[in-house]
C-alpha cells in the first residue's frame, strides 16, 4: 500500500498533531458553548423567578395596605390616610405591570389582567366615594377577593418556577448526554487519527531500523528502499547508497581472501612434502635434532594447511547459501573417525577419551556435521594439558538431538565468552582461551549448526570448555 507523505519529517508531526487536536478542539469549543448557554438560561430564569416572585409579595403587600388605609380613612377621615393609601395603589399597579411583564403563559396574563381591572374599578369607586356622605361601602370587602386572586396568581408563578426549574434540568441532562456521546465519538476518532500518523511515522522508521540490521548482518542484495517523508526518504538512498558500498567492500574482501588463500595454500604444499621427504630420510639420515626440527615443521605446516582450510571453508560459506544434503548418519561412527583423525596429537599428549553414545542416529548433512565434529574436537584436543581428558556425549529429547564436547584444557577466559563465535576474532589471553589461530573454527561451527537450524552454545563449567550443540529432529531445510 502507497502512501502520500509530506515533504518533511516535520511538516508530518504537524499535519499529524493537527488533525489530532482538532477533534478534541472541536469537543472542547461545543462544551464550552452548551455550557455558556446553560449558564445564561439558569442565569435569566433565576433573575426572572427573584423579580417574579418580589412583584407578586409586591401585590400582596400593597393590597393589605390599601384595604387597612382605606378603613382607617373612612372611619377617622384623615388626609394623610388616604395619601396612604393612594400611594399603596401607585406601587400596586406597579407591581401588576411587571408581573405582566414577565409573565409569558398565557391563562396567567388573563388572570393578571383582570385582577388589575378589577382593582382601577374598586380605585374609581372608592374615588367616587370620597366627600359624599354614602354609608354603603360594601365594595370595600372586594379586597378579600383580590387577596385571594393574589395568592391564585403566586401559587400560578410557583408552579411556573418550578416547571422553569424542571425544563432547566432536563436541558442540562440533555447537554450532558450530547456532550458524553460527542466525547464518545470525538475521542476515538482522535486516537484513530493518532494511530494513523503514528503508524505514518512508524513505518518508514521499522523499514530503516530492518535495513540497518540487515546491514549490520551483513545482508548487502536487497536493496534499501525508505517509503516516507523527504528527509526520511533522503536518509534511505544514502543507506542504499552504504550498502552498495559495503557490498563492493565485502566482495573485495572475499576476493581477496580466496586469491590470498589460494596463494598460501599451493608453497605451504611445498613445504609440507618437503617436510615429509625430509622426515623419510629420503635427504639423508637426520639426527636427533634435525629430526625435532622437521617434526616442529610438520606440526606447524599441518596446522597452518588447517587455518588456510578454514578461511577457504568461511569465505565459501559467506559467498554461497548454504544447502543441507539431509541424510540418516550413524552418529557413533562419525564422531570415531574425527578423532581418528586426530590420533597422533591424542597420543603424543597421552589424552583420554571418553565417548558416551546415548544416540546412535541423526538426520543431519553428513560433510556439514563432520566439520562441526571436528572443529570441535580439534579445539578441545588443542587445548587439553598433556594427560588431559576428553569426554564427548550424545543425546536426544523429544524434539532435539544433543552433543556435548567436554574437555579439562584453562577453558575461556571471561572477557572472550560474549565474542567466542565472532570470526578473526583473536583474544588478548591467548594462553588461557580457545581462541587462537585465525579465530575461524568456531566461527564456521557456528554458522553450521544454524544452517541446520539447531543451536551452539559454551556452558558453564568449573574447568575446561564445556560446548553444547542442539539440531532440531524435524530438520526439512
Amino acid at each position: 500500500m502507497s502512501i502520500h507523505y509530506p515533504g518533511s519529517f516535520l511538516k508530518l508531526l504537524l499535519i499529524g498533531f493537527a488533525f489530532a487536536i482538532f477533534p478534541l478542539l472541536w469537543a472542547f469549543t461545543n462544551a464550552n458553548i452548551a455550557f455558556d448557554t446553560l449558564a445564561e438560561q439558569s442565569e435569566i430564569t433565576i433573575y426572572n423567578a427573584v423579580r417574579t416572585t418580589r412583584a407578586a409579595r409586591t401585590l400582596q403587600e400593597q393590597v393589605y395596605l390599601m384595604e387597612r388605609s382605606i378603613r382607617q380613612y373612612y372611619v377617622l377621615q384623615d388626609e394623610a390616610l388616604f395619601m396612604n393609601y393612594k400611594q399603596a395603589d401607585t406601587k400596586f399597579d406597579a407591581a401588576i405591570v411587571e408581573l405582566q411583564q414577565l409573565t409569558t403563559y398565557r391563562p396567567q396574563l388573563e388572570k393578571i389582567h383582570t385582577l388589575r381591572q378589577q382593582t382601577r374599578q374598586l380605585n374609581q369607586l372608592i374615588l367616587n366615594s370620597i366627600g359624599t356622605q354614602t354609608t354603603q361601602l360594601d365594595f370595600l370587602d372586594t379586597f378579600s377577593q383580590l387577596t385571594q386572586q393574589i395568592e391564585a396568581i403566586i401559587d400560578e408563578n410557583n408552579r411556573a418556577i418550578d416547571k422553569t426549574s424542571s425544563q432547566l434540568t432536563l436541558a442540562a441532562k440533555k447537554t450532558q448526554r450530547n456532550l458524553l456521546i460527542q466525547s464518545l465519538v470525538l475521542i476515538p476518532l482522535a486516537l484513530l487519527v493518532a494511530g494513523c500518523i503514528a503508524f505514518m511515522l512508524a513505518r518508514p522508521i521499522r523499514r530503516m531500523d530492518k535495513a540497518i540490521k540487515a546491514l549490520g548482518e551483513g545482508d548487502f542484495d536487497q536493496e534499501i528502499a525508505i517509503d516516507g517523508p523527504g528527509n526520511l526518504r533522503v536518509l534511505g538512498q544514502r543507506l542504499d547508497w552504504l550498502r552498495a558500498e559495503l557490498k563492493e567492500l565485502n566482495e573485495q574482501k572475499q576476493q581477496f581472501l580466496r586469491h590470498i588463500s589460494h596463494e598460501l595454500k599451493t608453497p605451504l604444499t611445498a613445504i609440507r612434502e618437503a617436510t615429509e621427504l625430509l622426515n623419510d630420510g629420503i635427504g639423508g639420515t637426520l639426527s636427533v635434532q634435525q629430526a625435532e626440527i622437521t617434526h616442529i615443521l610438520k606440526d606447524n605446516t599441518i596446522r597452518l594447511q588447517r587455518m588456510i582450510e578454514n578461511l577457504l571453508n568461511y569465505t565459501k560459506l559467506e559467498s554461497i547459501q548454504l544447502k543441507l544434503d539431509l541424510q540418516t548418519i550413524s552418529l557413533p561412527d562419525l564422531i570415531i573417525k574425527v578423532i581418528s583423525a586426530h590420533e597422533l596429537t591424542i597420543r603424543n599428549k597421552q589424552l583420554v577419551i571418553e565417548t558416551v553414545f546415548n544416540l546412535e542416529q541423526i538426520t543431519a548433512d553428513h560433510e556439514k556435521l563432520t566439520i562441526i565434529m571436528d572443529n570441535l574436537v580439534s579445539n578441545a584436543v588443542r587445548y587439553c594439558p598433556d594427560l588431559g581428558q576428553i569426554k564427548i556425549r550424545t543425546g536426544e529429547d523429544k524434539q532435539r538431538f544433543i552433543i556435548e564436547v567436554i574437555d579439562n584444557g584453562p577453558g575461556l577466559d571471561q572477557a572472550d565468552q560474549e565474542k567466542l563465535f565472532s570470526p578473526f576474532y583473536s583474544s588478548t589471553h591467548l594462553h588461557k582461551s580457545l581462541i587462537s589461530g585465525s579465530g575461524l573454527g568456531l566461527a564456521i561451527t557456528k554458522d553450521l549448526v544454524e544452517a541446520h537450524g539447531g543451536s551452539i552454545v559454551l556452558a558453564p563449567s568449573n574447568q575446561g570448555a564445556h560446548f553444547i550443540v542442539t539440531l532440531p529432529k524435524n530438520n526439512k531445510n
